[in-house]
């Protein structure tokens, strides 16, 4: 398998513009020797509270998917925000 490039790729949560969907970018090395990485995309519907609670699913993707993604959703009027500083109910 080609090596990563860098693993410097989207990690944390977007939510869209209506509070509905979340979704949770994350890598992880796969080996000690930075041969591959393991990229996902986990889409989870949002509670009331603000909160993802809702696993709906995961994507494996590539690197250069994840961007891809990422970058469409923030032109989509999705934004960055932080889960463990949600509120809670």
């Amino acid at each position: 398998m080609a090596k990563v490039e860098s693993l410097e790729a989207p990690k944390g949560w977007l939510i869209d513009p209506h509070n509905k969907w979340a979704i949770h970018f994350d890598f992880k090395n796969v080996s000690n020797e930075n041969i591959a990485a393991d990229f996902t995309i986990d889409m989870w519907g949002v509670v009331p509270n603000g909160k993802p609670m809702k696993f709906k699913s995961r994507r494996k993707v590539t690197k250069q998917d994840s961007e891809k993604t990422w970058q469409q959703l923030i032109e989509a009027n999705w934004v960055e925000f932080n889960c463990k500083n949600s509120k809670t109910a």
